[in-house]
Protein backbone atom coordinates (compact mmCIF):
# COMPACT_ATOMS: atom_id res chain seq x y z
CA UNK A 1 0.00 0.00 0.00
CA UNK A 2 1.57 3.30 -1.03
CA UNK A 3 1.64 6.51 0.97
CA UNK A 4 -1.30 8.17 -0.86
CA UNK A 5 -3.57 5.13 -0.50
CA UNK A 6 -2.76 4.89 3.22
CA UNK A 7 -3.44 8.62 3.70
CA UNK A 8 -6.74 8.39 1.75
CA UNK A 9 -7.84 5.34 3.80
CA UNK A 10 -7.04 7.09 7.10
CA UNK A 11 -8.87 10.26 6.00
CA UNK A 12 -11.92 8.23 4.89
CA UNK A 13 -11.99 6.37 8.22
CA UNK A 14 -11.80 9.65 10.17
CA UNK A 15 -14.68 11.18 8.16
CA UNK A 16 -16.75 8.02 8.64
CA UNK A 17 -16.13 8.14 12.40
CA UNK A 18 -17.36 11.76 12.51
CA UNK A 19 -20.47 10.88 10.56
CA UNK A 20 -21.25 7.81 12.65
CA UNK A 21 -20.54 9.24 16.10
CA UNK A 22 -20.36 13.05 16.01
CA UNK A 23 -21.20 13.25 19.72
CA UNK A 24 -17.91 11.51 20.52
CA UNK A 25 -16.05 14.58 19.21
CA UNK A 26 -18.35 17.27 20.56
CA UNK A 27 -16.90 19.65 23.10
CA UNK A 28 -18.87 20.88 26.07
CA UNK A 29 -18.69 24.57 26.90
CA UNK A 30 -16.95 25.53 30.15
CA UNK A 31 -19.25 25.93 33.16
CA UNK A 32 -20.54 29.39 33.96
CA UNK A 33 -18.83 31.15 36.88
CA UNK A 34 -20.33 29.94 40.16
CA UNK A 35 -22.10 26.96 38.53
CA UNK A 36 -21.84 23.60 40.30
CA UNK A 37 -19.01 21.44 39.00
CA UNK A 38 -20.72 18.08 39.31
CA UNK A 39 -20.40 15.93 36.22
CA UNK A 40 -23.54 15.24 34.18
CA UNK A 41 -25.26 11.94 34.82
CA UNK A 42 -23.88 8.99 32.86
CA UNK A 43 -26.02 7.93 29.93
CA UNK A 44 -28.17 4.89 30.62
CA UNK A 45 -27.35 2.08 28.19
CA UNK A 46 -30.26 0.76 26.19
CA UNK A 47 -31.47 -2.51 27.64
CA UNK A 48 -31.32 -5.54 25.40
CA UNK A 49 -34.75 -6.80 24.46
CA UNK A 50 -35.85 -9.42 26.94
CA UNK A 51 -36.80 -12.70 25.37
CA UNK A 52 -39.76 -14.49 26.85
CA UNK A 53 -40.28 -18.25 26.93
CA UNK A 54 -43.18 -17.76 24.53
CA UNK A 55 -40.72 -16.72 21.82
CA UNK A 56 -39.03 -20.09 22.24
CA UNK A 57 -35.62 -18.76 23.29
CA UNK A 58 -34.21 -17.28 26.49
CA UNK A 59 -30.75 -15.91 27.25
CA UNK A 60 -29.22 -17.28 30.43
CA UNK A 61 -25.61 -17.31 31.53
CA UNK A 62 -24.52 -15.84 28.23
CA UNK A 63 -26.11 -18.67 26.24
CA UNK A 64 -29.31 -18.79 24.22
CA UNK A 65 -31.47 -21.72 25.27
CA UNK A 66 -34.53 -23.14 23.57
CA UNK A 67 -37.56 -23.12 25.85
CA UNK A 68 -40.01 -25.04 23.66
CA UNK A 69 -39.81 -28.38 21.95
CA UNK A 70 -41.04 -31.96 21.64
CA UNK A 71 -39.29 -34.33 24.06
CA UNK A 72 -37.81 -37.37 22.31
CA UNK A 73 -35.93 -38.88 25.26
CA UNK A 74 -35.41 -38.49 28.99
CA UNK A 75 -32.37 -40.13 30.57
CA UNK A 76 -30.96 -40.02 34.10
CA UNK A 77 -27.26 -39.13 34.00
CA UNK A 78 -24.44 -38.60 36.49
CA UNK A 79 -25.17 -34.93 37.17
CA UNK A 80 -28.80 -34.49 36.15
CA UNK A 81 -31.69 -35.55 33.96
CA UNK A 82 -30.75 -35.31 30.29
CA UNK A 83 -33.72 -34.12 28.24
CA UNK A 84 -33.50 -34.62 24.48
CA UNK A 85 -35.96 -32.59 22.41
CA UNK A 86 -36.56 -31.16 18.96
CA UNK A 87 -37.18 -27.44 18.56
CA UNK A 88 -39.54 -25.80 16.03
CA UNK A 89 -36.80 -25.98 13.37
CA UNK A 90 -36.39 -29.76 13.94
CA UNK A 91 -32.96 -29.33 15.59
CA UNK A 92 -32.25 -32.02 18.16
CA UNK A 93 -30.97 -30.60 21.45
CA UNK A 94 -29.90 -32.20 24.72
CA UNK A 95 -30.09 -30.17 27.93
CA UNK A 96 -29.36 -30.97 31.58
CA UNK A 97 -32.32 -30.74 33.94
CA UNK A 98 -33.00 -31.36 37.62
CA UNK A 99 -32.98 -35.06 38.56
CA UNK A 100 -36.67 -35.04 39.49
CA UNK A 101 -37.66 -34.22 35.90
CA UNK A 102 -36.74 -37.78 34.87
CA UNK A 103 -39.55 -39.10 37.07
CA UNK A 104 -42.11 -36.37 36.29
CA UNK A 105 -45.67 -37.62 35.84
CA UNK A 106 -47.10 -37.75 33.28
CA UNK A 107 -43.91 -38.78 31.44
CA UNK A 108 -42.40 -36.08 29.22
CA UNK A 109 -41.39 -38.30 26.30
CA UNK A 110 -43.39 -37.49 23.16
CA UNK A 111 -44.91 -34.31 24.67
CA UNK A 112 -44.65 -30.73 23.46
CA UNK A 113 -43.19 -28.83 26.42
CA UNK A 114 -42.14 -25.43 27.67
CA UNK A 115 -38.98 -25.38 29.82
CA UNK A 116 -37.67 -22.94 32.39
CA UNK A 117 -33.94 -22.58 33.10
CA UNK A 118 -31.89 -21.31 36.04
CA UNK A 119 -28.14 -21.07 36.52
CA UNK A 120 -27.26 -23.94 38.85
CA UNK A 121 -24.02 -25.31 40.29
CA UNK A 122 -23.73 -29.04 39.65
CA UNK A 123 -21.00 -31.65 39.86
CA UNK A 124 -18.62 -31.23 36.92
CA UNK A 125 -19.09 -33.57 33.98
CA UNK A 126 -15.48 -34.77 34.19
CA UNK A 127 -16.24 -36.25 37.63
CA UNK A 128 -18.31 -38.96 35.89
CA UNK A 129 -20.59 -39.24 38.93
CA UNK A 130 -17.78 -40.01 41.41
CA UNK A 131 -19.15 -38.89 44.82
CA UNK A 132 -15.60 -38.14 46.02
CA UNK A 133 -15.04 -35.63 43.22
CA UNK A 134 -15.59 -32.06 44.42
CA UNK A 135 -15.32 -30.26 41.06
CA UNK A 136 -18.36 -28.22 40.12
CA UNK A 137 -19.58 -26.13 37.21
CA UNK A 138 -22.30 -23.51 36.98
CA UNK A 139 -24.47 -23.99 33.91
CA UNK A 140 -28.03 -23.32 32.71
CA UNK A 141 -30.19 -26.18 34.02
CA UNK A 142 -33.83 -26.96 33.23
CA UNK A 143 -35.66 -26.51 36.55
CA UNK A 144 -39.23 -27.02 35.42
CA UNK A 145 -41.06 -28.46 32.42
CA UNK A 146 -44.67 -27.76 31.56
CA UNK A 147 -46.54 -29.89 29.06
CA UNK A 148 -48.31 -27.55 26.62
CA UNK A 149 -50.38 -30.01 24.56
Amino acid sequence: MNHRTLLRTSFTAAIAALLIAPSAFAQTPPPAPGAPTTPPPAPVPAAAPKMTPHEGVVKIGGALKQTRGRVTDVDKGDNGCYITFRDDKKNELIEVGKFELCAQKPPLKGKQVEMEYNMETIQAGDCYGDPKCKKTETIPVIVSVKIVE
